[in-house]
């Protein structure tokens, strides 16, 4: 083998890996929290609510009877709803007569909170999450 044949062959490896870099997690890197996980986790803390697609902040808080809170700290809107857990992990919101449910999660790398709509690997991250500081 010649060595220009080599030199291409090692380039086209090198070029095949992935470099090392600060991205964000993988969803590979999720741990998806439980019914008792979320309950214990969430319930009866101001959470700060930042979501990647639209960037709007919002402040939520989850009561143990069920109910809701809603503040957008970025424009004006609030609102009260309902929330319940399903049996999968699925934390689902009725607030104004929509219903939404969302996936919750912790990174292994750092513990950060976050959510998406599905369990799917792939799934995007909807909202990355900060417990409020009193």
């Amino acid at each position: 083998m010649s060595i220009t044949r080599f030199a291409i062959r090692t380039l086209v490896c090198v070029a095949a890996v992935p470099a090392i870099s600060d991205e964000p997690p993988g969803p590979h890197d999720r741990v998806y929290l439980s019914k008792a996980e979320i309950e214990s986790t969430l319930i009866g803390k101001p959470i700060v609510s930042n979501n990647l697609a639209s960037g709007m902040v919002s402040r939520w808080q989850f009561y143990a009877d069920g109910r809701v809170d809603f503040v957008n700290r970025s424009g004006p809107g609030r609102a009260s709803g309902k929330w319940f857990l399903n049996p999968d992990g699925a934390m689902c919101v009725t607030m104004v007569a929509r219903t939404g449910c969302r996936y919750w999660f912790k990174t292994e790398k750092d513990g950060a909170l976050a959510n998406a709509n599905t369990r799917e690997p792939n799934a995007p991250t909807v909202a990355e999450i900060r417990f409020e500081q009193p």
